[in-house]
């Protein structure tokens, strides 16, 4: 991937391009077999020795400018595929991802790397407006016709089981490339993650979404909008509308969404790996993970519990990193006193039920442990307050009782 047009090629620094055909990796034919015997580069250092150099960074380009604040602008010979970005853009952010010492660049990748710098400063304040949270369609078909084939016939089910869900995948989607291309196909426009993303086991599976396939519009498609509309126009309380409104175009309420399509349709986009959303441009990104605010009791010197939290709409994780020799307590225990999770008020949110505490059988939490709590909207926004106590014990002593508050 090459962008010679691109300003980031022309200023401050005019770098001149002197390219030369190099022999494609096998990784890249491997990756996308219409790619050429050669691909144009430059040098951006003198030369590379797979004994000594380590390759650079590159971006999965899967998704990765299908919103409005990030671009590709250069590849580079790697261990991946060709689309990979080794020189790209997110928000303010620039990565130069090529690895070598600053005496080894060549002069126009001086001059490159002096122009990301600028370009950078150019960017400056610009928000990041997507994240990557969610797996997206590109992913299960690299797994269909790129993974999969190079597996041994009898593990192919399996690796695509990790990315889709939901129906037996037919003998000749796994053994044929052209068919497996086909039977995603006919299902990507009602593609949809199979959960909230909150299990580790399952958060990178997709899945047929049944409303949207009733409704008969792909869910990335203008169409889809329209159809919404279409049928709250007819029944302001269609129930397939509310339904697919609620998954797709999150916070606008149905008696608002015709107003809102009409303000926003222009400035509108759809991210997969963003959320599987409608979302308006110029709109920044809303992290699921907490920050550790001020508030609260303040832990002890050395504390041996590090408490970290990350939130869907229907689901907060709350992950405890306890250090070797100590322990912490569910509701399990018998004798301690346990962890206690509250959402705080100010928040868009509170529980839906139960905490589900693990796998733990005498109420002890010890080296990693995750807690997941339902949740569930009770306003608009993403506002969300959680204060974490917990008491440390190890084998000797208990410490007084910590209160860490994250927020959003």
């Amino acid at each position: 991937m090459l962008r010679p047009d691109h300003e980031i090629f022309r200023r401050p620094f005019p770098v001149a391009f002197r390219t030369e055909d190099t022999p494609t990796p096998k990784n890249f034919k491997d990756w996308k077999s219409t790619v050429g015997d050669t691909v144009p580069t430059f040098r951006v250092f003198d030369a590379f020795d797979e004994t000594k150099d380590e390759w650079g960074l590159v971006t999965d380009d899967a998704g990765f400018e299908e919103a409005p604040d990030a671009e590709r602008i250069l590849g580079g010979i790697n261990h991946k595929g060709p689309d990979y970005a080794a020189i790209a853009r997110h928000g303010s952010f620039v990565m130069f991802g090529f690895h070598a010492r600053p005496e080894r660049l060549t002069d126009e990748g001086r001059r490159l790397y002096l122009n990301s710098l600028a370009y950078a400063v150019a960017h400056k304040g610009a928000i990041v407006e997507t994240l990557r949270l969610r797996p997206n369609g590109a992913s299960l078909l690299d797994t269909l016709t790129i993974f999969a084939p190079r597996l041994p016939a009898n593990q192919r089910a399996a690796s695509v089981a990790r990315r889709f869900v939901g129906e037996e995948i037919p003998a000749t989607v796994l053994e044929n490339v052209d068919a497996a291309r086909a039977w995603f196909a006919a299902r990507a426009p009602f593609l949809h993650p199979a959960d909230d993303g909150s299990n580790w086991d399952t958060r990178l599976q997709l899945t047929v979404d049944a409303e949207c396939r009733q409704l008969g519009a792909a869910n990335g498609s203008p169409a889809f909008l329209d159809e919404i509309a279409t049928r709250l126009e007819a029944d302001p309380e269609d129930p397939l509308a509310h339904t697919l409104l609620a998954r797709y175009v999150r916070g606008v309420a149905p008696a608002d969404f015709a107003d809102w399509l009409a303000r926003n349709r222009a400035q509108t986009y759809f991210t997969e790996t963003g959320g599987w959303t409608w979302r308006v441009k110029g709109a920044r990104a809303t992290s699921p993970v907490l920050r550790a605010t001020a508030t609260g009791t303040p832990a002890a010197v050395n504390d041996p519990v590090k408490v970290s939290v990350e939130a869907t709409d229907s689901t907060l994780t709350v992950t405890l990193e306890i250090r070797q020799g100590w322990h912490a307590y569910s509701p399990k225990a018998k004798d301690g006193q346990p962890v206690r999770i509250a959402i705080l008020a100010g928040s868009a949110f509170e529980a839906a039920g139960d905490a589900d505490w693990g796998a733990d059988e005498n109420g002890t939490l010890a080296d990693f442990a995750e807690i997941r709590l339902p949740i569930r909207r009770i306003a608009r926004g993403d506002a969300l307050r959680v204060a974490v106590s917990y008491v440390a014990c190890d084998e000797k002593t208990c410490r007084p009782r910590a209160t860490v508050t994250l927020e959003r």
